[in-house]
């Protein structure tokens, strides 16, 4: 059965004050301001013990009594066969935790390639002159050839003939 917690009594201050009995009074529910009534010290040597690594961040049981006695009437067979009915599609918390973590992982490797190629594509080539450009064009393609200067010299002065001459053509009514 368990005890519920007791009023704690002034006492001596003990010689010694171990771990062991600090962590029996802790697992007794005795609280910090108690141990410091039973042991007849002050609070700030109570927060001093406290600083210890063992003791540190841990605080006193609550156990609380119950108003009846519970009592287990089951069979063990019985309570196994309730335990082992367990849905097969359920997954254990370690098991979420491994699959949440995976999906994390992928997701975080994508968005470094999606970077990547976000870069690669934003990122300037090589700079080419126009001229550098046609050639690479015409390379390319293999069949066609980029023009001369004086080719390209002769074409702009016939557009300029066909403007001139389309000038002159007037329409009357």
């Amino acid at each position: 059965m368990i005890n519920t917690r007791k009023t704690v009594e002034s006492g001596d201050t003990p010689e010694k004050i171990t771990l062991s009995m600090i962590d029996q009074d802790l697992k007794d529910g005795v609280s910090k301001a108690d141990m410091a009534i039973k042991y007849s010290i002050k609070p700030w040597e109570v927060d001093e013990m406290f600083k210890h690594p063992f003791l540190k961040g841990r605080r006193p049981s609550r156990k609380k009594a119950l108003s009846f006695v519970f009592e287990d009437d089951m069979s063990n067979e019985v309570v196994k066969e309730i335990i082992e009915e367990v849905d097969p599609n359920q997954v254990t918390l370690e098991q979420a935790i491994d699959d949440a973590i995976e999906t994390v992982q992928n997701v975080k490797a994508e968005l470094v390639e999606t970077e990547r190629s976000v870069l690669d594509i934003l990122s300037p080539t090589e700079y080419e002159t126009p001229e550098e450009t046609l050639l690479k064009a015409a390379v390319d393609t293999d069949d066609v050839v980029p023009p001369s200067f004086e080719d390209t010299l002769d074409l702009v002065k016939e557009q300029q003939e066909e403007e001139l001459d389309m000038e002159d053509d007037t329409f009357t009514i």
